[in-house]
């Protein structure tokens, strides 16, 4: 191999590799209500997911809810203080699918969106202690836009829900 085409190989894989990490990559939160509490290792914690969008599944809704779960129990950290019900309300403001074929020939179009409006509540007295939203969008084209679905979107939003109640960054 000349070095032509080792760089024109490595190229590749760096773009490959910073495409990815768009689908992947963990959205921010933007604060509406200051968080007032924490999720913290040995809290209860529940999730439901609303929907008025008719495009988003019960099944889909569940298994947001599931993993957006595991994915705070995974990343909650240790607090010495006395442990806490928590009830994590995520409102799904817009489920698009979007179409990885449209996506391909056309970069841009065929958008995949999650977003959403999360409340966590302290429970039993279902006292709100903070409001976020989390937005996660996808619109990369080419054959990279065909291999990522919404699981995988799904994945990065739930993480980001995560990631905010448990003070993660």
């Amino acid at each position: 191999m000349n070095m032509p085409q080792i760089l024109r190989r490595l190229s590749i894989i760096a773009a490959a590799l910073a495409l990815s990490s768009c689908a992947t990559s963990t959205p921010r939160a933007t604060y509406v209500t200051p968080l007032t509490a924490v999720v913290s290792q040995g809290d209860r914690v529940s999730t439901v997911v609303n929907t008025t969008d008719a495009r988003m599944s019960a099944e889909e809704r569940a298994m947001l809810a599931d993993r957006i779960t595991q994915n705070v129990q995974a990343l909650a950290q240790a607090n010495g203080g006395s442990r806490h019900s928590y009830e994590i309300v995520v409102n799904i403001t817009r489920y698009t699918k979007g179409n990885g074929v449209v996506r391909t020939a056309m970069p841009g179009m065929g958008q995949m969106h999650v977003d959403g409006v999360v409340t966590l509540y302290q429970m039993p007295k279902r006292v709100p202690v903070g409001e976020f939203i989390v937005r996660k969008a996808f619109a990369i084209g080419g054959l990279y836009g065909l291999t990522v679905n919404m699981n995988t979107i799904s994945s990065a939003f739930a993480d980001g829900v995560a990631k905010t109640v448990c003070q993660v960054r």
